[in-house]
């Protein structure tokens, strides 16, 4: 978790070398291809290629935010446990759904990348960020946060 935290810290204040996606470096869209695949295989309900998308140690991180729920994880085993049931029971009904990213930023830093977007999930709205982890020449999530920010009220100004 320490090494975790030390690395969004880093990459947080590390120029970004490749700005908006507009650029299409090849990183950039191997990037992109794991979080599609995240996405993609968490509702079609493909375990196997969901998990194939993350590292699987304890210094992971992953939450999500609605208005009325909020997961929290950061151990791989964890994740894990809640997810895999989630994945292979509930969620691959055969429901078509579709996912459209936009305000999407990648910074990437050797074997390091943040990408923060905006999602379009069907309708519901979400703002999202991962973090991803190179590894034997394989992008690797290593941490999400969804904060689905359509949920909460509304606050009316007060004059």
């Amino acid at each position: 978790m320490r090494l975790l935290l030390f690395l969004f810290g880093v990459i947080i204040f590390i120029k970004p070398t490749t700005g908006q996606v507009d650029d299409h470096s090849n990183e950039d869209l191997a990037i992109l291809a794991v979080i599609e695949k995240e996405t993609q295989s968490f509702f079609v309900g493909e375990y196997e290629d969901w998990k194939d998308c993350w590292v699987q140690t304890d210094d992971i991180y992953f939450e999500w935010v609605r208005s009325n729920v909020h997961h929290f994880y950061t151990s791989w085993d964890d994740l894990n446990r809640v997810m895999r049931p989630i994945i292979t029971e509930n969620v691959g009904n055969g429901d078509l759904f579709y996912s459209q990213r936009s305000d999407i930023k990648i910074m990437q830093e050797g074997p390091m990348a943040w990408v923060s977007y905006r999602q379009n999930l069907s309708g519901n709205l979400s703002h999202e960020q991962r973090v991803l982890r190179k590894k034997d020449g394989q992008w690797k999530i290593m941490m999400v946060t969804v904060v689905a920010s359509e949920t909460f009220p509304t606050l009316e100004a007060r004059d």
